[in-house]
């Protein structure tokens, strides 16, 4: 018979302290006292009197707000549009069902620069996406907008989505061209609106510049800007 024994491991003693090293209680700091002295012991003045005249400042007018132009009450804004959207809700579902994406108004928000569009959708699916292609050069350039989803907006056959640009004046002196188109992304395809092949075609105009450009264009056959059209509405 054989047995395996587990051989006993022996530990090492710790090492000792070198007899130079000793405990030793640490001493408390000392205080440092400090002397306090006032002025009027070396001749000064204890008070020193500085008068400031408080000067009227006026704020200026705000030209911004959270990124977004804000208008001087003087400068009113005026939108001419060269298309019309649907007014009634048989034409509305009619171009539906046509394209599956339409243009339902468009508006230049009160007192901005900034034009918010209205969306209509049909609802194919759950998941999809709306864009506004915009170009202000006649498509040299162009960007797209994300449209957001209106909440609460469903009937079940149909959904809105809203966008919003700002243009950035000064405007040109016959307006600031805006051009767009809308883009429908869904599983099921990709589907436009672009007002029958025309796209969607706006002038932004200040007041002065709109007086003035009817006067120069009375004997011409250019675009007729019209004053008081802030907005395209659809049906009510």
């Amino acid at each position: 018979l054989s047995c395996n024994r587990t051989p006993s491991v022996k530990s090492r003693p710790l090492p000792a302290l070198p007899h130079t090293v000793s405990l030793q209680t640490n001493k408390p700091p000392s205080v440092i006292r400090r002397k306090v002295s006032f002025a009027d012991a070396f001749g000064l003045n204890l008070v020193s009197v500085k008068e400031f005249d408080i000067a009227e400042v006026t704020e200026p007018e705000p030209s911004w707000s959270n990124g977004r132009n804000i208008v001087k009450a003087t400068e009113e804004i005026y939108l001419s549009c060269l298309f019309t959207v649907p007014s009634s809700t048989e034409e509305l579902d009619q171009r539906l069902c046509e394209q599956m994406v339409e243009l339902e108004s468009i508006e230049l928000l009160p007192g901005t620069t900034t034009l918010r569009g209205i969306v209509r959708v049909v609802n194919l699916c759950y998941n999809k996406t709306v864009f506004a292609r915009l170009t202000l050069d006649r498509w040299s350039n162009y960007f797209d907008l994300l449209a957001d989803y209106v909440p609460g907006s469903s009937d079940r056959k149909t959904d809105r989505f809203t966008f919003r640009y700002t243009v950035v004046p000064p405007f040109e002196k016959e307006g600031t061209r805006v051009e767009f188109c809308l883009r429908y992304e869904t599983p099921m395809g990709t589907f436009w609106a672009n007002n029958k092949g025309m796209n969607y075609v706006m002038f932004c105009h200040q007041k002065a510049q709109v007086k003035e450009d009817e006067l120069c264009n009375r004997h011409s056959t250019g675009i007729q800007p019209q004053e008081g059209t802030a907005s395209v509405r659809g049906y009510r």
